[in-house]
């Protein structure tokens, strides 16, 4: 089973489970901690081969659907029948990939630094990390799309951490997870907003110049779905700007 930490607030509150991305690990929400553990019970996921789960092996027919089962299994084991989720960049695909194999388990969700669609850039960007995979060690391609991801000065703090988690990631294992990019890209170029029944917040930061232009417009089609936008935040909005994010998210989920 996957490793994960829990803060318990009130065993008849609300559930919250975080799902990181890719690279990363249930740390890049310590942020978060202190303010929503006041008002829900919390669930950190490390997912195979990241973070605490490091030592969890990906076999070699590894999809989506393994991911998402992981998941529900840890809610099985905590005798969770419904949470809210909370995810942050790839995390969010996993959340998609849910509400289609899970939607019962899942309540409201938060989308942080979602990806909804694909762009010329994001398109060569997966050009590249395709071709360079063999080629470059994995730190040293991560720490690149890291710095083209997360550019600027304010994005130094979330970028070194993406970067200290990814470095419990062995090469086999991020060569694994890369394998999952094709089923990725055919999650992201079927969604259509009008199709979802869930509520759902996206939040992306001003900066997250990769994404954020499409996801707002995404947010616009369907009345179950909202957008905000944090200022001065990039790629990683719940890092960038904790405060102004965990305030966001304690309103919605009242």
């Amino acid at each position: 089973m996957l490793k994960f930490k829990t803060h318990i607030n009130n065993k008849n509150n609300d559930w919250v489970t975080f799902l990181h991305g890719f690279g990363g690990s249930s740390n890049i929400w310590h942020k978060q901690v202190r303010e929503l553990s006041k008002h829900h019970n919390l669930l950190f996921i490390d997912l195979r081969g990241h973070g605490k789960s490091n030592n969890i092996g990906l076999d070699s027919d590894f999809n989506l659907f393994t991911a998402c089962e992981d998941i529900i299994n840890v809610l099985k084991f905590l005798k969770i029948k419904k949470s809210h989720f909370i995810g942050i960049s790839f995390g969010t695909l996993l959340i998609f990939k849910l509400m289609e194999t899970h939607k019962e388990y899942i309540n409201k969700s938060i989308f942080a630094g979602a990806i909804t669609s694909f762009n010329y850039f994001t398109r060569f960007l997966l050009f590249c990390l395709n071709l360079l995979k063999s080629v470059l060690p994995n730190m040293l391609l991560y720490k690149l799309f890291a710095y083209i991801i997360m550019p600027q000065s304010n994005h130094i703090e979330s970028r070194l951490i993406f970067i200290n988690e990814a470095k419990v990631i062995d090469r086999k294992v991020f060569n694994q997870w890369l394998k999952l990019i094709p089923d990725l890209k055919k999650i992201i170029l079927n969604l259509k907003p009008v199709n979802f029944n869930k509520y759902i917040l996206f939040i992306s930061g001003k900066d997250d110049y990769l994404f954020s232009k499409d996801v707002k417009q995404f947010a616009s089609k369907n009345k179950f779905l909202s957008y905000y936008s944090i200022k001065g935040a990039g790629h990683v909005v719940n890092i960038d700007k904790s405060s102004v994010f965990n305030k966001r998210v304690i309103e919605y989920l009242k």
